[in-house]
């Protein structure tokens, strides 16, 4: 089997299996449950037991945990016994389950939880970031948001703090600038705390392609990084930027805009997804179709709920049955409950 081509998890007679983007069953229905692959590994259970499967269908690490989340970094959180712990791509058990909670590695750090504080451990398992915080999200661009107390703080990857405890909300850094919240307001700082645009609005988003949302007296709008206005605020609600196109709403309905401000897709449907592969799933009333960049109607609302397409075919649901399409509306995979 060609191994670099993609696979989309199936149901028939109560088992799980899966397909091509032809439709041909390639892994035998044979798993109570199967999950999307990720890159070349995908989790299935077996019995309430879950392991992880290649695309030959061959099991790369056994079926013998309670729960299991994809891996990152080489990593995969396990849980046995209530406990959660990691493994290795090899199937070893790099951490003992002994915590709560455990979250994926990120930036060579994973947050995990002992009785009711968080901190940090390395890849080899160690806590590097003793579990002192109520609560610990993930690192990016090597600073991490934890609560102290009743506020936010920033951590570097050694536990120390960099950005004192004094923000009710506070964000991921993107591109060296988070948003961050204090007495009602958001804003942006550095990441050394330093503000570089004012706390004034009611909403800031993170950027994405230059640009970031905001919500300035109950409109949204977009900045940039400097914290100019550049596209006023005139929407009921704002989405990032996303190959130049973001999602907009306005009175109660959806449509895109360009980077101009200009409507690319009028806003007039009950809900909009990101563009995949040249179509978008949008809702129009009660069900789900697609349209191309244009609005363009291509493929009915026959859905109660539609996803986004992967090299052609795309994952749609009426009712409790699940179904396979191709960009020309057909059943690839007819729906199976």
């Amino acid at each position: 089997m060609n191994n670099e081509k993609n696979l989309y998890p199936v149901k028939y007679k109560k088992r799980y299996g899966y397909i091509d983007n032809k439709g041909n069953v390639v892994i035998e229905c044979k798993f109570n449950d199967a999950q999307e692959f990720e890159g070349e590994l995908a989790i299935v259970s077996i019995d309430e037991k879950c392991g992880f499967i290649n695309k030959d269908g061959e099991f790369i690490i056994e079926p013998k945990y309670d729960e299991v989340k994809q891996f990152n970094e080489g990593f995969a959180v396990i849980k046995l016994d209530g406990k959660k712990g990691y493994i290795n791509l090899n199937g070893d058990l790099i951490v003992e389950p002994k915590y709560e909670e455990a979250n994926s590695f990120i930036e060579g750090r994973a947050s995990v939880k002992k009785g009711y504080m968080w901190g940090y451990i390395d890849r080899q398992g160690t806590e590097v970031v003793k579990p002192n915080f109520l609560d610990a999200n993930d690192f990016s661009e090597g600073l991490a948001a934890v609560q102290i107390g009743g506020k936010i703080a920033y951590i570097d990857k050694n536990g120390k703090i960099i950005i004192d405890a004094i923000y009710d909300y506070a964000y991921e850094f993107n591109s060296g600038m988070a948003s961050v919240c204090a007495n009602g307001k958001y804003g942006y700082i550095d990441n050394k705390g330093k503000t570089i645009i004012p706390l004034k609005y009611a909403v800031c988003g993170e950027f994405s392609e230059g640009l970031a949302p905001i919500e300035m007296r109950e409109k949204y709008g977009f900045i940039n990084l400097s914290g100019e206005i550049i596209i006023k605020p005139k929407f009921q609600w704002a989405d990032n930027f996303y190959n130049g196109t973001a999602v907009i709403c306005e009175n109660e309905k959806y449509g895109c805009i360009d980077k101009n401000g200009s409507n690319t897709i009028s806003a007039k449907f009950e809900e909009i997804d990101i563009m995949s592969e040249g179509l978008i799933a949008v809702q129009i009333g009660e069900k789900w179709g697609y349209i191309d960049s244009t609005g363009k109607i291509i493929i009915e609302p026959n859905f109660e709920e539609a996803y986004g397409f992967v090299d052609g075919i795309a994952r749609v649901e009426v009712g409790k049955r699940i179904g396979y399409i191709n960009k020309l509306g057909e059943y690839v995979w007819k729906l199976q409950s």
